[in-house]
């Protein structure tokens, strides 16, 4: 219960200000950069999750969530007291630190505290709390934003982070049997083990996948701020992305096949196989579609429609219901059923591009169409599926002793998808709705409009529904976008196809 708390709290905080953000640029201002309250904590969230694998690989389990954990605390509370966007902003990429280590290792602890004859069951529980994490972040964001401060959102994980450390230091074992730091420290003194420690962590490679991750998301966050794609302040920082991500595969490559002292926190051995290959693509395209879908489809009920953050939340949960109930779902096709995971990725590919193909057709700004709820309904099942097929897979598809990194990974990708999805939606839609919005107003109302969209409300009528229609027309582009990367997990799933059930040691190659 400790470890499942833990990790829906740090999972919640990718979504809870979702229906938040209007209310917190209308106090600090800022909207055009509103995305950057997702994606700085993103950014850290998905950089970092095989570095606290590694690190936990080293120093154990029992430390590494706790000091993960206390990070994640103390930066909660002090994004509480935040008194500009640019402090806020600053502060989530601290706290993303230490949320991404507890993401990581939560799902690892869970292979290695049960057997394997229970991981459906387990995983099922883990990813339902993951995903209920999600859609319950939104509902509870709109909820303390309409009777309360938005402050409250980051305040209230100080007191559950500071319990949840408590309990899990009072009843979490100090060392697993079956972790390494156990065999490790086992066969070596403690100061051995610290100077072999210091050796062993891939600092190189941790900073070169770090680096990437924030130049690309700093390029697309630019283009959506308003810079010319040409501009030094967007394509600089995309093409200066490449070589990292060149510079960073070498590196595996290197450390891997050497026979390094190093740990990679990215093995080669992954890029060897095409089932590992396609797992780590689908992850990554699955994630972009949860994040977007998260964080649209609110912003979509209040911006277009009016709606207070709290109603608008609810209209997330004919998706977000499906996204748990779907992977319980698929855990029950693959456990029971013995269906083969590369045929429920499969369908629940095919889920998603139908729900989105069907959202991206709702083109009404002025009443809201039921139908939609059922089109969201098809697009969370499918991405429920998905989900709980790849991640049940991992202890499959890795060799033992890969688990910890192997488990980070597709976590680590499934997060990443989330953080260049919002910036890539982001960076498309908002300039179409900038350009839009000033053949209709004047240049200062814009502005205006996309400073605080609560501004819309002083327009005349006639120039209101004229401004959610280019708002509306905005969100569809990005649906279309989603559409593309839906389409893009079918190759994936051919790459990784087998009709092997999932059993240990049956997919490794």
């Amino acid at each position: 219960m400790g470890l499942l708390v833990a990790v829906f709290v740090v999972q919640m905080e990718s979504s809870i200000i979702s229906t938040a953000v209007l209310d917190i640029t209308n106090h600090l201002g800022g909207y055009e950069m509103s995305s950057w309250l997702f994606t700085a904590y993103l950014v850290t969230y998905c950089g970092l999750q095989m570095v606290w694998a590694k690190i936990s690989d080293i120093v154990g389990r029992k430390p590494a969530v706790l000091a993960s954990l206390f990070i994640f605390t103390l930066f909660s509370g002090l994004c509480g007291a935040s008194h500009s966007l640019t402090q806020l902003i600053h502060f989530r990429w601290a706290q993303g630190i230490g949320g991404c280590g507890v993401f990581a290792l939560v799902q690892l602890l869970f292979f290695e505290l049960v057997p394997p004859q229970k991981w459906p069951a387990y995983i099922s529980l883990v990813t339902g709390f993951i995903a209920l994490s999600v859609i319950a972040g939104p509902l509870l964001g709109g909820a303390i934003t309409l009777h309360g401060s938005w402050r409250w959102i980051f305040l209230l994980n100080a007191p559950v982070g500071a319990l949840t450390i408590l309990s899990l230091y009072a009843v979490f074992p100090r060392r697993l049997w079956n972790e390494p730091a156990a065999n490790i420290a086992g066969r070596t003194s403690q100061q051995t083990l610290s100077l072999q420690s210091l050796r062993r962590v891939d600092a190189c490679g941790s900073l070169l996948l770090l680096g990437s991750c924030v130049l690309s998301a700093t390029g697309l966050q630019q283009a959506a701020t308003g810079d010319q794609w040409n501009s030094p302040a967007v394509l600089g920082l995309l093409v200066c992305t490449a070589p990292l991500i060149a510079l960073f595969f070498i590196w595996q490559w290197y450390v891997t096949t050497r026979q390094s002292i190093i740990e990679p926190v990215f093995p080669w051995r992954f890029c060897q196989s095409r089932i590992r290959v396609g797992m780590i693509i689908n992850t990554y395209l699955v994630g972009t579609i949860l994040s977007v879908c998260v964080v649209q489809i609110p912003q979509r009920f209040s911006t277009v429609y009016g709606l207070s953050p709290f109603v608008a939340a609810t209209k997330l949960l004919s998706f977000g219901v499906f996204v748990p109930a779907g992977s319980s779902l698929a855990a029950g096709l693959m456990g029971k059923l013995r269906i083969p995971p590369c045929w429920v990725v499969l369908g629940g590919a095919i889920l998603q591009i139908t729900g989105l193909v069907l959202l991206s057709e709702m083109s009404d700004w002025r009443t809201i169409n039921s139908s939609q709820y059922g089109f969201q309904i098809l697009a969370g099942t499918g991405v429920g599926f998905v989900n709980a097929a790849l991640t049940l897979l991992v202890p499959y598809a890795m060799e033992k002793r890969d688990l910890a990194t192997g488990t980070s990974a597709v976590s680590q990708f499934r997060v990443l998808g989330g953080l260049i999805g919002i910036s890539i939606v982001t960076s498309v839609s908002t300039p179409y709705v900038r350009g839009r919005l000033l053949s209709i107003l004047s240049p200062q109302t814009a502005l205006q409009v996309l400073e605080r969209t609560e501004s819309l409300g002083m327009l005349d009528e006639e120039t209101k529904q004229r401004a959610r229609k280019v708002f509306m027309e905005g969100f569809t582009v990005q649906l279309r976008v989603l559409i593309g990367f839906a389409v893009a997990q079918i190759p994936a799933t051919l790459l990784m196809w087998t009709n092997k059930i999932a059993e240990p040691g049956a997919m490794k190659k």
